[in-house]
């Protein structure tokens, strides 16, 4: 019987654009390929780097001058708008307990509580028994540490928790601890609709298992 939901905050429940940023930094002068990036992100998603310690060492590799304003301008224009999927969870948490899970970072935590505003943030994450936040816990998915962290932390066993992540190297790492999966996207697909049958057929499942 699944008795916790993990979600991803990415393309769960607030739409990514990478390519929003890869244009921003492009007209910014940024000198940076997407592995260095990719590389300086990882490092600021586990707390290694401050917010103006990433912010600078991007806007030094820039061909002309730009400020750290400049730049988290074109670092969080990839972020869509918070959809409000507060009633759904509301109704989820009568049976099930909830926690989000997701690679971010300070500034984009910043902007998305500053753009949603506090009444739909507050909504939100009050739904949550808690939030696993990368640059909080020094941990990022897919790392076996992360998942195992939030296990501990939220006292679960993996046959009895459901993973919801947009990523399958995230998806593929959770399911080798045991963790029950599902790959979803917003952008392709609406949540509220398609994930009630996904766990009713989950706990047939693992009822059936236990003989039930």
């Amino acid at each position: 019987m699944i008795k916790q939901i993990w979600f991803d905050f990415g393309n769960i429940f607030i739409p990514i654009y990478p390519e929003r940023t890869r244009k921003a930094f492009d007209a910014r002068g940024v000198q940076l390929t997407e592995e260095g990036l990719k590389a300086l992100n990882e490092r600021y998603e586990v707390g290694a780097l401050s917010t103006q310690e990433f912010l600078q060492d991007i806007a030094t590799t820039c061909s002309h001058l730009q400020s750290s304003m400049a730049v988290a301008h074109g670092w969080n224009a990839l972020l869509g708008k918070l959809q409000d999927r507060t009633l759904f969870l509301k109704k989820l948490v009568r049976t099930y307990e909830l926690c989000l899970v997701s690679n971010t970072n300070e500034a984009h935590i910043k902007h998305i509580k500053k753009e949603s505003g506090p009444f739909l943030w507050n909504a939100f994450v009050e739904k949550f028994e808690a939030l696993f936040l990368s640059y909080e816990i020094g941990h990022r998915k897919p790392d076996r540490s992360y998942f195992e962290y939030v296990l501990k932390h939220m006292d679960a066993k993996p046959e009895e928790v459901l993973f919801i992540d947009d990523s399958s190297v995230n998806i593929e790492a959770a399911a080798a601890l045991g963790i029950h999966t599902w790959q979803f996207n917003a952008q392709e697909g609406n949540i509220t609709r398609e994930l009630p049958p996904v766990l009713a057929k989950l706990n047939q499942r693992t009822t059936s298992t236990l003989g039930v």
